[in-house]
């Protein structure tokens, strides 16, 4: 084996007899139980809200400590020059990096809860919920289940989830109102973010599609740049319309571009999507998220770990309408067709230099 090749990948116990189902499932499990998920989403909240209070000024690095994660990374990169104690760029400051930053946490916190949520319908004692997650390949294999959040019957579904067949609980009232309060909890915030996510209501997640590949997000508070059509003059709004706007996006907003689907035989077309990005309103549903992917999370062991008694704390405040009463600022957006859905050119018709080819004379 030669250390430091990189992207090499070496089989181990290649002789080893194959692993019974049991074996499988075991690994899963422990490879699953390992870390808990919401701890890495809370390192990240926590992360984002230093860097967005941190006075530039104070950072000072030690350039002598080599054993500190700054010294590593010097001499990873040996003699290249590097400023980590200048400012990496001008087009965002801290407030607008947070901006992004817990828009993409909050994104991906409802996201997991989302599948974790589609994983635990088709939870199996003693199995892990790896391959039902690692099967959830397209975008329709989490759209279709979590269409049971936006029903009546929500509550029942979470409930499902939440108190699978077989589980013992506490009988004492004070445990049932507990409980009962929670499943009210867990069933606003999943509809909620079924909501956020779902195509057909709020479309959130193509926001967080477009900022993972970071050339098509921005943070802005220059809104006259962003509502004007694509094919007119940059113009300023007048103060009725910036007035409107403002009453809409009242905080650091996100842009991006999405596809409006026309009917069959149609080219998409483009919109021009704004969303409100405030920090605190995104921090505040990514650390309500985070308490429900750690209920799942904790949920799908008791399944996967059956017959061995677990802890499990309940978590039922804030609901939504009481956040987005003391924020003011909940998800909102603005939306400017740039392009409408157009009929399909037949391929007939185009001539190899993109032009429509010349009737001949006769």
């Amino acid at each position: 084996m030669t250390l430091n090749n990189p992207l090499n990948i070496h089989q181990i116990e290649a002789e080893a007899p194959p692993a019974t189902s049991r074996a499988v499932e075991d690994a899963l499990n422990d490879h699953y139980y390992r870390v808990d998920p919401a701890e890495y989403f809370e390192r990240r909240l926590w992360g984002i809200i230093a860097m967005a209070d941190l006075n530039p000024d104070s950072v000072k690095w030690d350039r002598d400590d080599e054993a500190s994660l700054f010294g590593q990374f010097q001499a990873v990169l040996t003699n290249k020059k590097i400023a980590l104690d200048v400012p990496p760029g001008t087009t965002l400051n801290s407030r607008t990096m947070a901006s992004v930053e817990s828009y993409a946490l909050m994104q991906h916190v409802i996201e997991t809860a989302l599948r974790l949520f589609v994983a635990g319908q088709e939870r199996v004692a003693g199995k892990s919920p790896m391959t039902t997650l690692i099967n959830m390949r397209q975008s329709a294999d989490l759209r279709e289940p979590i269409k049971s959040l936006l029903s009546p019957a929500a509550r029942h579904a979470v409930a499902g989830v939440m108190i699978p067949s077989g589980l013992q609980q506490d009988k004492s009232e004070q445990s049932k109102r507990d409980s009962r309060r929670h499943i009210d909890f867990l069933t606003a915030w999943l509809a909620f973010f079924a909501r956020f996510y779902s195509e057909t209501h709020f479309n959130g997640a193509q926001g967080n599609n477009q900022l993972k590949h970071g050339a098509t997000l921005a943070p802005r508070d220059d809104l006259n740049t962003a509502l004007h059509l694509a094919d007119q003059q940059r113009k300023d709004l007048n103060p009725a319309e910036r007035s409107a706007v403002a009453a809409t996006i009242n905080a650091e907003s996100v842009t991006y571009v999405l596809q409006e689907r026309g009917a069959k035989g149609t080219v998409p077309g483009l919109i021009l999507r704004t969303d409100n990005s405030d920090p605190a309103t995104n921090l505040g549903i990514s650390q309500v998220g985070i308490s429900i992917v750690r209920s799942l999370w904790q949920m799908s062991q008791v399944v996967a770990y059956p017959n061995t008694e677990t802890s499990y704390d309940y978590d039922y405040s804030p609901m939504p309408s009481e956040l987005f009463a003391s924020t003011g600022k909940p998800p909102r957006s603005v939306v400017q067709t740039l392009l409408h859905p157009a009929p399909t050119v037949p391929t007939s018709a185009v001539a190899p230099n993109g032009k429509s080819p010349r009737k001949r004379k006769r």
